[in-house]
């Protein structure tokens, strides 16, 4: 139910899809000469692309999640380090026979840098679909092919392809895992991502180090003005976590450092 529900009101509550709502309903009372209604709503939409592609406040809100998680250098010792999946498209991958990420490449990059420094460790990729649909492939499957690509022993991965979001990604893994006290682990996943991974690993009591990737800003400063393609994606991306941090809080399904 929760994955179901969050997933619709994603789609209706995304700046982007809520911009395009707004001058749409803008239009629509305009025709019905319903004025002041259209002035309203036409307001609002004009405020919020000043708000969005003018000024870099989403630059704001996801430098306050990446710098939560710096990377820290590199442990003695990693058993395990758990790949949280990103983005797949699938249908290229089926059509084309080449792997495309739609987006988070850096997660699998990331795991795979770990996988290389240290060959003993388990390699876990965790990712089925999460698509309202469905899909043909998991995106662990999908991955199976660009791990292939980078060189991984493939003996040394274990895929994970029932999950359909972050809490489920860490709770199913965790049984192809199963960790032990003092087992050092990692978790690659996008820096802005992290928070909100975190929080469900401490709730699901597996203690791990956080690996973060892809970042998209710089630690200070503020750049972005006037750039509205860009500004409008990055909003979207921080609203996401944002409300995914207070929707996994309010659920129980992450908790607090």
């Amino acid at each position: 139910m929760f994955f179901w529900l969050s997933k619709l009101v994603w789609i209706v509550i995304t700046p982007s899809s809520l911009l395009l709502l707004l001058a749409a309903a803008a239009l629509v009372c305009l025709l019905l000469r319903w004025r002041l209604a259209a002035r309203s709503l036409g307001l609002a939409a004009c405020v919020l692309f000043f708000l969005i592609g003018i000024l870099p406040f989403q630059d704001v809100l996801l430098r306050a999640l990446e710098n939560q998680y710096p990377r820290a250098g590199w442990p003695a010792r990693v058993d395990g380090v758990l790949i949280l999946s990103g983005g797949l498209d699938w249908k290229v991958l089926q059509s084309r026979g080449v792997p495309a990420m739609e987006l988070s490449r850096g997660r699998v990059v990331g795991g795979f840098e770990v996988a290389r420094r240290y060959p003993g460790a388990k390699v876990i990729f965790a990712g089925g679909s999460g698509a309202l649909g469905g899909a043909a492939m998991s995106e662990a499957e999908g991955t199976r092919y660009i791990f292939a690509q980078m060189g991984l022993d493939e003996k040394r991965l274990i895929l994970e392809q029932r999950s359909r979001n972050t809490y489920e990604n860490i709770l199913f893994a965790r049984d192809f895992a199963k960790p032990k006290a003092g087992e050092v682990w990692l978790l690659a996943t996008t820096a802005s991502h992290m928070p909100r991974a975190m929080g469900v690993a401490r709730k699901l009591g597996w203690a791990m180090q956080p690996w973060p990737t892809d970042y998209v800003t710089t630690p200070t400063g503020i750049n972005g003005f006037f750039e509205y393609a860009r500004n409008l994606d990055r909003m979207d991306l921080a609203m996401r976590e944002w409300l995914g941090l207070v929707a996994y809080a309010f659920t129980g399904r992450s908790a607090r450092s």
